[in-house]
């Protein structure tokens, strides 16, 4: 891969985003352009505590405010979870991931697990649908396993956030965070539930603890 070629970092990417998030709906604070002093002081010292451990990737203010919120702006629980996932990132190997992992049965694994994006919500965010209903895990685990499955899963979270969230940040003139999240349960048994439950376990554990503040809200359905 040449330097013209070379995928953009985070930071890169970032500082060509809108500074500041649509207006809280509930007026609430703790994002980039709606803090309080107490908030604005909370994200200067974590920044600070990492900086001296030694941090130097993933210290801008929107990501620092994500761990913030969510753990409630206690300081140590933030940077206890920013440390994790920062060890997690460098045992699986995600900050490359997006050149070195290739899911080549993806459009195969899509016929027994529909999951995609469609289109943008009023608020600018990307709209993600699971359609839990059609899975069918044994017919999926003959062409691929669970373990390519949640590769495949941070591969989406990673191109996720540097493109798609880019791209809807640099329409709608802010920064835009979050997906919006719906989970179709059209057609689910209790027998295709109880198939998807140990995949879905550990997406939901990965989503959670090494992407915070990613999913604005889920929606179940049984239809649109």
């Amino acid at each position: 891969m040449t330097s013209a070629q070379k995928i953009a970092t985070d930071e890169e990417i970032l500082a060509t985003l809108p500074k500041v998030v649509a207006p809280p709906a509930l007026k609430q604070t703790g994002y980039l352009g709606y803090l309080t002093d107490s908030e604005k002081s909370s994200l200067e010292q974590l920044r600070m505590l990492l900086d001296a451990e030694g941090f130097t990737k993933r210290l801008d203010d929107a990501t620092l405010l994500r761990f913030l919120r969510a753990r409630k702006f206690d300081i140590m629980k933030a940077k206890k979870m920013f440390e994790e996932c920062e060890e997690w990132r460098k045992t699986y190997g995600t900050d490359t991931i997006l050149e070195d992992f290739h899911y080549t049965e993806k459009k195969d694994v899509a016929k027994y697990y529909p999951q995609y994006y469609h289109k943008t919500d009023k608020d600018g965010r990307p709209v993600y649908i699971e359609e839990l209903g059609a899975v069918n895990i044994p017919k999926m685990y003959e062409i691929t396993t669970q373990e390519r499955m949640l590769k495949n899963l941070v591969w989406e979270y990673e191109s996720f956030a540097k493109y798609r969230l880019a791209a809807c940040s640099r329409k709608a003139g802010v920064l835009v965070e979050t997906s919006c999240t719906i989970m179709d349960l059209k057609g689910i048994s209790i027998s295709a539930a109880s198939q998807v439950l140990s995949y879905v376990r550990e997406a939901s554990y990965i989503g959670q603890n090494y992407y915070p503040e990613r999913m604005a809200f889920l929606r179940s359905s049984h239809r649109f």
